[in-house]
């Protein structure tokens, strides 16, 4: 495989966030994946394609990058993308109804389960939305029920989840 930097667009990964949330934007959906690395292993009878570096996947406003980016997918449908950050950490973002704003997040790990339509930020997460953060050494976020749980890493004594919520005007 050649390691120079190439953008693919991969049929199996076109159902990557087709199952995104209500919340997001719904033209998101109609729109191409496209996916840039400087190579790609992909293994379509076990449904597995690994991207590595500098990976960045989009489609539409929907973005996810990360040093590492594995999709698990079963009979041609993507089931959960794995978004991990070596150098620097992995980002997701979502542009949401007009009400709601960018989605924005951040871990060393991103996981996006598609079917349940939740994502998980494991280590040095951080969750922000219209000025309202979130930051934990976990963090799950249902999009559909619209339910942040966020932990601090119980080895570390002193660390604490935090929060900062705007006012409402």
């Amino acid at each position: 495989m050649n390691h120079a930097k190439f953008t693919l667009t991969f049929v199996a990964a076109m159902a990557l966030f087709s199952t995104t949330s209500a919340l997001a934007l719904p033209s998101d959906r109609e729109k191409p994946i496209h996916i840039s690395s400087d190579s790609a292993d992909i293994d379509d009878k076990n449904g597995i394609s690994i991207y590595r570096g500098n990976v960045i996947m989009t489609q539409g406003t929907t973005k996810l990058t990360g040093d590492i980016v594995t999709i698990y997918s079963q009979d041609r449908q993507i089931q959960k993308v794995v978004s991990e950050g070596k150098k620097k950490k992995a980002y997701f973002e979502e542009e949401q109804d007009s009400e709601k704003g960018l989605l924005k997040a951040w871990g060393k790990t991103i996981k996006y389960y598609l079917d349940h339509e939740k994502v998980e930020l494991i280590k040095q997460a951080r969750l922000e939305q219209k000025g309202d953060t979130f930051t934990g050494d976990m963090i799950e976020y249902d999009k559909q029920a619209q339910v942040v749980n966020a932990k601090a890493d119980g080895a570390n004594e002193g660390k604490r989840v935090e929060m900062v919520i705007q006012p409402r005007q």
